[in-house]
């Protein structure tokens, strides 16, 4: 999805009051889904499996690493205080080598909302065997509508004790905020709130934050990022270890974020994007990846 121009400077203005000052700009929100997984590679819908990365994804990772940290010797602000990752190892992989290539190195915090979508009964099965047996209609609702679950995961389904195996070791809020059975991006745009909340309240106070997650986790993410309505989302692809860089500016008028901020979008914490859908390091390996993702259908 190409972005949007930015709006009027006017709207954006930094608001400043003789007792406090001009106010620090927003941090940076760089966005980054993992290296490419076996499963990526095998083209077959993942959701909740734990599949490690491939060798390219791997090299992928390595290959974000150095972009970003590149990146962050020319504009300090691009440093990330923290890289927050899922943890399924496909993510957490990424973002470990990430971290490591990045000054400080920066903390790595695991945050279980940021797994993958569940695929319900489409889990561990090759996307042509689905398209074959659905329909091209079908195949292509479940995959791309916003609203639509696939099929639930059945207690006899050969995924679901791999997906049960997940879901234990994941904390015990996990359990009661993910379906254990089936989800739409919809499902997954609403276990982000509370997470876009406090990292949209973190970044209007300067912070720079890495976050590292899954095609659909962070399709869900942009949802809240730019306010994206439901159609805005259907063509919206993700390319695996590609950096896209999110800037904000504070929205004219704003009070500055309180503790309990809890909302889950930018206008609690008074920030707005700069660019719609945001910029990715690498521009020309971002568009290769993207053309080539929608040739296969897309994340």
């Amino acid at each position: 999805m190409p972005p949007a121009p930015a709006g009027p400077a006017s709207s954006v203005t930094p608001r400043t009051t003789p007792s406090t000052g001009p106010r620090p700009a927003p941090g940076v929100l760089v966005l980054l889904r993992h290296g490419q997984s076996t499963y990526n590679a095998d083209d077959r819908f993942t959701g909740l499996l734990d599949v490690p990365l491939s060798d390219r994804g791997v090299a992928e990772a390595r290959h974000a690493a150095d972009l970003l940290a590149h990146a962050a010797e020319q504009h300090p602000e691009l440093a990330p205080r923290r890289v927050v990752t899922s943890p399924l190892v496909r993510a957490s992989g990424t973002a470990a080598i990430v971290a490591a290539a990045l000054p400080g190195p920066p903390p790595l915090e695991v945050e279980w909302r940021l797994v993958e979508r569940h695929y319900g009964a489409f889990t561990d099965t090759p996307r042509e065997v689905v398209r074959r047996e659905f329909g091209e209609e079908a195949y292509w609702r479940y995959r791309r509508s916003y609203a639509h679950r696939p099929p639930a995961l059945g207690p006899d389904h050969p995924a679901r004790a791999a997906v049960d195996d997940v879901l234990l070791r994941l904390p015990d809020a996990a359990r009661t905020g993910l379906r254990a059975d089936t989800e739409s991006l919809a499902d997954v745009v609403d276990r982000l709130r509370p997470f876009w909340a406090t990292t949209a309240t973190a970044l209007a106070r300067g912070e720079t934050l890495l976050v590292v997650g899954h095609g659909n986790s962070l399709r869900a993410l942009s949802v809240l990022v730019d306010g994206l309505a439901p159609e805005d989302v259907v063509d919206l692809n993700v390319p695996t270890g590609q950096p896209l860089v999110r800037r904000f500016v504070h929205r004219a008028g704003a009070e500055p974020p309180c503790d309990q901020a809890i909302a889950g979008s930018t206008d609690t914490a008074g920030i707005v994007p700069l660019v719609r859908g945001g910029t990715y390091l690498d521009a020309d390996g971002a568009e290769h990846a993207l053309a080539d993702l929608q040739a296969r259908g897309g994340t």
